[in-house]
């Protein structure tokens, strides 16, 4: 059985480089790949998780996905919901939902990216409940 040595989300981006700022700066992710069409960002601490910004125009792009993406989303489960949303409103991303709290034990907020893309943002809100 093979081994899963990171895990890569890719997302489609018509400017990579506003993309990537975008999520370095909501999810705090170093830069550790960049090119004229893709650029990986990884967590710090997990260089195993891994998100790619790939120029959806591009001719590495698999054909089957170049374009506007659909049927799916990222979530980005960080330490404090609320302040990730206020980050994300001071790089005037859509908020288009507030933080709530959630059956399942989380506290979700939900943005948009620069092109489009729903983020789930995340914290366990036992964890929020211990920060106040």
């Amino acid at each position: 059985m093979p081994v899963i040595e990171r895990v890569l989300y890719n997302i489609l981006s018509s400017d990579i480089g506003k993309s990537a700022s975008f999520y370095r700066h909501l999810g705090n992710f170093d830069k550790i790949y960049t090119s004229d069409w893709y650029i990986v960002l990884a967590v710090p601490e997990h260089v195993g998780f891994q998100l790619g910004i790939i120029a959806a125009n591009s001719e590495y792009t698999p054909k089957e996905v170049r374009g506007t993406p659909a049927g799916g989303y990222l979530t980005l489960v960080v330490d404090d919901v609320h302040a990730a949303v206020e980050r994300a409103r001071a790089m005037d991303a859509a908020v288009i939902q507030e933080p709530v709290a959630l059956g399942y034990g989380q506290t979700q907020a939900l943005i948009r990216d620069p092109d489009g893309n729903v983020v789930d943002v995340s914290t366990p809100t036992e964890k929020l409940a211990r920060q106040t």
